[in-house]
């Protein structure tokens, strides 16, 4: 066989799909099956069927990601993309591992990676505002739920907690966090030493609950964040927690009481409910606006897994 016609055997055999004239080749397609391992998302698949989940969801992200770069309002920033591989960094590194060594390992290295994440970042940016904000959970929906499944709100811990928040935003930086975690833990020693912690919630929380001494009533099993309720729930009462990390900052938390379990009311799991149907109606609206986009797109999927 000639040279020129191996060297276009070879760039055919590489080429998994094309959307729209672009070329998703079979290397993005490993790429993309390390990140989902990196992450946690490839769902304990292996194989084939590992891979054409992978290739699946880069025909789908090249769709959001193209809808994107027609439009001005899409930006991603070096910064964003710094906060998103630290993030990785950070999960491969409780699983005992080195970035650089798996991305090495998938035939990529950081440059290549960053882009990734670039085109990432930019198609959740996409799917938060042309599908995200398109979803709306109207209250009868959420009471509709809640009386047609008692079971899953019978039997319900709940706990009488106080708690001081060291709030960190979401663009925050590794200073800001280091910052908020140094404030926390000072404050922890003051209250250890003597501090009233009612008294310390009123000048130093950044939580509204402040002004209640950071008093937020009965909590009910299911209505936190999970890192705040596994602590508070495992808390003595009258024990001061160690500083608690979730995504709204550092916390330290107070459990005054434990309550009898119970049947939780509407109000203290409407926002668990709201979730669970926000993230069925996500699924659909994100299938339906996908379908649409696909009836004028070219998709053309060149393997087999």
């Amino acid at each position: 066989m000639p040279v020129a016609a191996r060297a276009t055997e070879e760039l055919i055999d590489s080429i998994a799909a094309e959307v729209n004239g672009e070329i998703i080749l079979l290397s993005e397609v490993k790429e993309r099956q390390f990140q989902m391992h990196a992450t946690g998302a490839d769902e304990g698949l292996t194989g084939a069927a590992l891979s054409r989940r992978a290739l699946d969801s880069i025909i789908e992200e090249k769709l959001f990601i193209q809808f994107g770069k027609e439009k001005e309002e899409y930006k991603v920033s070096e910064f964003e993309i710094d906060q998103a591989v630290n993030e990785t960094k950070k999960r491969v590194e409780t699983q005992g591992a080195d970035i650089d060594t798996l991305l090495a390992r998938s035939g990529l290295d950081m440059p290549r990676y960053r882009v990734m994440l670039k085109d990432q970042l930019l198609a959740r940016k996409v799917l938060a505002n042309e599908v995200r904000n398109q979803v709306k959970i109207p209250e009868e929906a959420a009471r509709e739920y809640y009386e047609q499944h008692p079971e899953e709100f019978a039997g319900r811990r709940s706990v009488r907690v106080s708690h001081i928040l060291k709030f960190v935003s979401k663009k925050g930086t590794e200073a800001d966090w280091q910052k908020a975690y140094n404030e926390i833990s000072d404050l922890r020693d003051k209250i250890v030493a003597g501090l009233d912690f009612a008294q310390a919630a009123k000048e130093f929380s950044d939580d509204p609950s402040r002004d209640s001494g950071g008093d937020l009533g009965d909590v009910v099993q299911g209505e936190m964040v999970k890192e705040f309720e596994d602590v508070a729930f495992a808390l003595e009462p009258g024990v001061v927690s160690a500083p608690v990390k979730s995504p709204f900052g550092y916390h330290l938390i107070l459990v005054k009481e434990k309550l009898p379990a119970v049947a939780a009311p509407f109000e203290k799991v409407r926002g668990e409910i709201e979730n669970k149907l926000f993230g069925e109606m996500m699924v659909a609206v994100r299938e339906d606006w996908l379908r649409r986009v696909k009836k004028d797109a070219f998709i053309d999927v060149k393997v087999k897994f």
